[in-house]
């Protein structure tokens, strides 16, 4: 039985082995780099969500900072609440306890704050053969975040400063 498995798995990770060496190869294309969803983006409707309440982080205050990083873009982007573009930030920061990530309890443990910031392009694209215009993710850029939840909040606002200003680059790219 034993040698029958050691026979089997050399079946199983030379194709695996075959797959990770051309695709190791493989170089992508130049157009694949390119951050194209973000051409003639000009005006954009901004959308912000909070996953869990961080202080001192508000919902208000992150839509003011990434209103404000639009609007000293250069060229600014104008921001209007009709418009299909969008540029959607989600914060999924939440507290963990200690015990939670450690398996066990011990004393004086503390809470850290552990998820992700995104931030994505949002546009109407057409498909061959779809009955109408959807929406779709034609730009995005997500860091994680982790740390005590004390100092999340600061955090937070330093991965979103960092997002926003990965995106202005890669706008100013396509110009």
């Amino acid at each position: 039985m034993a040698q029958g498995r050691s026979q089997s798995r050399p079946l199983v990770v030379a194709p695996l082995l075959a797959l990770a060496i051309a695709l190791g190869m493989a170089k992508p294309s130049p157009a694949a780099d390119a951050p194209g969803g973000l051409v003639s983006l000009r005006r954009v409707t901004v959308l912000v969500d909070l996953e869990h309440p961080i202080d001192p982080v508000s919902v208000e205050d992150l839509l003011a900072r990434v209103e404000e990083a639009l609007r000293g873009a250069d060229p600014p982007l104008a921001i209007h609440e009709a418009v299909t573009d969008r540029i959607r930030l989600i914060v999924a920061v939440g507290p963990v306890s200690a015990t939670t990530l450690r398996g066990f309890w011990l004393p004086l443990s503390g809470t850290y704050g552990i998820g992700s910031v995104r931030l994505a392009v949002e546009r109407l694209v057409t498909l061959p053969g779809a009955p109408r215009p959807l929406t779709a993710t034609v730009w995005q850029t997500e860091r994680r975040v982790a740390g005590s939840w004390r100092t999340i909040g600061p955090e937070t606002i330093h991965i979103v400063n960092e997002v926003l200003a990965e995106l202005l680059d890669a706008r100013r790219q396509v110009r």
